[in-house]
């Protein structure tokens, strides 16, 4: 059973996808390349960020596949969190999108190895969207900042 302590730092995004009911996987929301950073802080408030980093272009046969209701090239929340029986709860206080505000979040959480895979149910054509982050190393300094790009 996962504990709050296993879940605390940053994490990369390093896949994103959608499982359908027969078992078969496709496409996240974002693109095969996504890209994103989840931050579990101990004092229990988090952030998630998430983004397309691959242009839909006007060759794509299909429109986006949405996400929280989005089509968009990023989606991103902060606010509370908590672990139950390996279901992290994120409460939405602030988000990328009105829709997300003020609710509640549920991913069944679990470790495969040094890998944290979340997983939302779906309805629609999709059971399930998961998505694998991988620890960041802790920075043991933190570089200083050019303040010539502050305000260039």
């Amino acid at each position: 059973m996962l504990s709050e302590k296993d879940l605390v730092g940053v994490w990369r995004l390093v896949s994103h996808f959608y499982v359908d009911s027969d078992g078969s996987t496709s496409e996240g929301p974002l693109g095969d390349k996504a890209d994103g950073l989840l931050i579990y802080h101990r004092n229990g408030y988090m952030t998630a960020s998430m983004m397309r980093t691959v242009p839909l272009t006007t060759e794509d046969c299909a429109a986006p596949q949405t996400y929280l209701g989005s089509a968009d090239d990023f989606l991103g929340y902060a606010g509370r969190w908590r672990l139950a029986h390996n279901v992290v709860v994120h409460q939405v206080s602030i988000g990328s999108h009105a829709r997300v505000v003020n609710t509640r979040q549920f991913r069944h959480a679990e470790m495969i190895q040094d890998t944290l895979r979340l997983r939302r149910r779906l309805g629609g054509p999709h059971a399930l969207v998961v998505m694998d982050w991988q620890r960041v190393a802790e920075a043991t300094t933190v570089e200083p900042v050019d303040r010539g790009l502050l305000y260039a």
